[in-house]
């Protein structure tokens, strides 16, 4: 392999084992049960969504429509090679680093995002978006912005968000992206841009600055992007030189960069707790169902369950005896309990009032939650967990017999939600 090759492979290896990344990753996929060849450089699976992702590694040497016929115009018709692949009518197996061979889930996947990214410095425009042959939309990024996405979008809820706002806003349209400073356009490259540029008739979009000084305002905008955007026009130039790094620097960036350190916790947690051994195919379901249902949180979540967390552990840490501490929370049908016991409880007793604060919550919620998340503390922070993937509705009899034991320990039915205001569970 030379050193541009082992540069890309380096390169995907890296984004692949990122923490947030890696369980969902599949670094260079190989056709297992047919040509043995690499699917794509990099695939990504997450629940119904799949990221198919190209990257180049071609030396920028001047030649804007050369590099873009080494880079863009492979890559996409890798991308398309590969989905043509893993939608065949033949089964496809593939193979995680960390697993065992599986079946490509073809009838799980409902949406399919294209990525193409450039390696190459010293670009100074780009097309920021492409079609495959099929017309599939197809998201182009340089190295540089790419990175600072996945270091600011860094779930994968949000990066999918982002994903796909910025596919429907610019689907269609023609868009032409110039990261290069201005006075950084030598005349053969303002040739070259102006070629590109007379070949687009209508509905197009010239930006002038990088991706990132774009995800500046998507992040202004309340994670949406430009207004101006989104208007009916033949042609539009934004100028956005500058933003992000004017962006980085306000006050309120810095504080929610500090405000986002408590919810990196329960990344932790997921690292630290559920995957100790760090191999998936030696995981417990319940362990990885648990690692996945905890990861499918954007951000946001994870800070508000991890202040819960923190919040909840200091109120009940002085606690000692026969006293048990709950709390509930539920989103979008995933729902989240906590509990404390203390250091009097042996495991049988600790065990059973778990049950009976997850099926309480079942009940009393109307079986808000189609799926349950326990994480059980004391004050050392020691925990206990567990998982339940689909909850189904109790027998009359069942939902009879938890009331009683509800009414017999003096239990509340009303529930505090991680983000709402009800009172507190009793001890």
């Amino acid at each position: 392999m030379d050193d541009k090759g082992q540069i890309g492979e380096d390169f995907v290896n890296d984004l692949a084992y990122r923490s947030f990344l890696k369980y969902w990753c599949y670094p260079g996929p190989k056709h297992e049960n047919g040509d043995k060849k690499e699917i794509c450089d990099l695939m990504i699976i997450f629940n119904s969504v799949l990221i198919i992702i190209s990257v180049k590694n071609y030396e920028f040497k001047g030649n804007h429509f050369r590099y873009f016929n080494n880079t863009i115009e492979k890559a996409v018709k890798q991308i398309h090679g590969a989905c043509r692949t893993l939608f065949s009518a033949k089964e496809v197996q593939i193979k995680h680093p960390d697993k065992e061979i599986e079946i490509f889930p073809r009838e799980q996947i409902k949406k399919v995002f294209r990525i193409v990214i450039n390696l190459g410095e010293g670009v100074k425009f780009y097309p920021f978006n492409q079609t495959t042959k099929n017309d599939d939309y197809v998201t182009l990024f340089d190295k540089d912005s790419f990175q600072t996405i996945i270091d600011q979008l860094d779930t994968i809820p949000d990066f999918i968000d982002y994903l796909e706002k910025r596919e429907k806003l610019f689907k269609g349209r023609t868009t032409i992206i110039m990261p290069g400073d201005e006075f950084d356009f030598p005349v053969e490259t303002q040739k070259e841009f102006f070629e590109l540029r007379d070949q687009i008739t209508n509905n197009y979009i010239l930006i002038s600055g990088t991706e990132k000084d774009l995800l500046s305002h998507f992040f202004k905008n309340t994670r949406n992007f430009p207004k101006a955007l989104s208007e009916d026009s033949n042609g539009i130039y934004l100028i956005i030189d500058g933003d992000w790094d004017s962006f980085a620097a306000e006050e309120k960036v810095k504080n929610k960069a500090k405000a986002d350190k408590a919810s990196y916790f329960i990344d932790g947690f997921v690292q630290n707790e559920i995957l100790k051994n760090d191999l998936l195919k030696n995981l417990t379901p319940m362990r990885l169902g648990l690692a996945k249902a905890l990861l499918s949180f954007d951000r946001l979540t994870r800070r508000s369950i991890a202040n819960s967390y923190f919040e909840f552990h200091d109120r009940y840490k002085d606690v000692s005896g026969l006293n048990f501490g709950r709390r509930f929370g539920d989103f979008d049908g995933v729902g989240l309990l906590l509990t404390f016991y203390t250091d009097q409880m042996d495991f049988e007793m600790i065990n059973t009032l778990n049950n009976l604060a997850i099926e309480s919550c079942n009940l009393f919620t109307g079986y808000k939650s189609k799926s349950m998340i326990l994480i059980s503390t004391n004050r050392s922070h020691r925990f206990l967990f567990a998982h339940i993937d689909k909850i189904e509705k109790y027998s009359p009899q069942h939902e009879e017999m938890i009331r009683n034991d509800v009414k017999a320990l003096g239990w509340f039915t009303k529930h505090t939600f991680l983000h709402g205001t009800e009172k507190e569970f009793p001890k």
